[in-house]
């Protein structure tokens, strides 16, 4: 996965924003999972318009981080949100 990648939430999968913590649940496995304020945002823009590289873009100026920091983390929160059947590929 890279930067390039676009993703989705799954039709299959609720998601419910409780203050500043999002809470995930894939209603076919019964998987829940709970996302941060940061990574809460995060997904907020990824459903703006499921390009990854939009929200790192957007993260860089809302937080103060490394670029290269906040892809490693993007990146590898996107491969386990994927794993579990959170996020999906936009093909």
């Amino acid at each position: 996965m890279t930067l390039k990648d676009t993703l989705r939430i799954p039709d299959s999968v609720a998601a419910r924003k409780i203050g500043d913590e999002t809470i995930l649940l894939n209603l076919e496995t019964g998987t829940y999972y709970g996302l941060d304020s940061v990574g809460s945002r995060f997904l907020e823009l990824l459903e703006r318009n499921g390009e990854i590289a939009f929200a790192h873009l957007t993260l860089l100026q809302e937080f103060d981080v490394k670029p290269e920091i906040l892809e490693a983390d993007i990146l590898r929160l996107c491969e386990e949100m994927r794993s579990k059947g959170l996020l999906e590929a936009v093909r």
